[in-house]
Parts: structure tokens; sequence; C-alpha cells
């Protein structure tokens, strides 16, 4: 390239330089409007794993101690331990759905499910917790990777988990993490079946 066309070239160069030729992207939705956009079933918007009612694998539960879980209607399981902070912060709320639930034509039994290690933890915790929920607790801690592997989870998620299954008995919903009033409404939907 001879000099008059560097010239010329580092000159147009720098006329672009002061343009303003950004683009401005559209802001990122958030994770549930992103998911809301692109999905119309409820529990695939709300849940980790879902599947259509009667379509998805039966619960089984490992081996447990305490309340057994329903085994009509629709039915929903939390797994917590005594030393889950988040477990314990919602189960206020948990403890108040299934009558609103009910209200709202959407009825649902709730279940609960402890991986404390030991009995002992549990004893104590609800020693000191008038207001524990009963519950049933996982007899060998080792059963919750298999337990969570079958419900299509991956083996290490962390608790709180909730699982809701339909009234045939098959799992159409399984989550991790804390759930808050927010996701009422989206439950109740799931439930109702709409």
């Amino acid at each position: 390239m001879d000099r008059l066309q560097t010239l010329i070239l580092c000159a147009a160069l720098l006329a672009a330089c002061g343009e303003d030729t950004t683009v401005t992207p559209e802001p990122t939705p958030a994770r549930t409007e992103a998911v809301a956009a692109r999905h119309t079933d409820p529990a695939e918007r709300f849940c980790d794993v879902s599947h259509p009612v009667g379509e998805g694998p039966v619960l089984t539960l490992p081996h447990t101690d305490g309340a057994a879980m329903g085994t009509s209607g629709w039915r929903w399981l939390n797994v917590w331990a005594t030393w889950c902070h988040p477990c314990l912060e919602e189960m206020p709320t948990l403890r108040d759905w299934p009558a609103r639930l009910q209200a709202d034509e959407a009825p649902i039994t709730l279940s609960f499910l402890s991986v404390d290690a030991t009995p002992e933890a549990l004893a104590t915790y609800r020693t000191e917790h008038a207001d524990a929920p009963e519950t049933a607790r996982l007899d060998d801690p080792g059963g919750l990777p298999v337990l969570l592997t079958a419900l299509g989870l991956d083996a290490g998620a962390t608790i709180p988990i909730h699982v809701l299954v339909d009234p045939t008995g098959h799992v159409r919903c399984a989550r991790t993490g804390s759930i808050a009033e927010r996701d009422y409404e989206t439950l109740r939907e799931i439930v109702r079946g709409r």
C-alpha cells in the first residue's frame, strides 16, 4: 500500500471513531420472564424437572422412620434438614399453603422428609421448636442421592427440595431451592392443571 492510500485509510478510520456506532442491546429478561416466554406449562417454569400428569416416574421413597407420605390426591414432599437455614425460613409459609390451596380449589397434602444424619438431631430440634411439623426422617442419609437421581435431579442437589406428586402417583415436579410467597400462584396453577 502506498503512502497516500495509508493516509486515506487512517483518515477514514479516525473519522469513524468520532461516530456513535454502538448498538444498545435489549435488556436481558429475568430468569422467570425468559422461561415464561418459552413455556406455557407452569411446571416447566417453576420446576427443575417436570413431567406431564401421569408421565413422570412413580415416587418411591427410601426407607424412613416417622410419618408416612399420603397416598392419594395431589401430594407435596418437602425435603429438609434442621441445619438448613433456607429450609427453616420457608417452613412457616409451607405450613400455611395447604389450607390456602384447599380454599383455592387446589387441594394438596404436604409431607416433610428430614435428611438429618441422626434421629437425635431431629428429636432435639422438635423439642426446641414446638411448631416443627410432623416429619419422617431418611434412615440412611446415603439414600438421598438415590432419591435425587430418581427424581431426575443431580445427585448433589441442595436442599430444600420440593416434589409434587400428581393423583396418579407420578412425579409432576421436582424443584431445588426455597420457595416464597411469590411462588404460590404458580403452585396453585400446577395443582389445578392450568
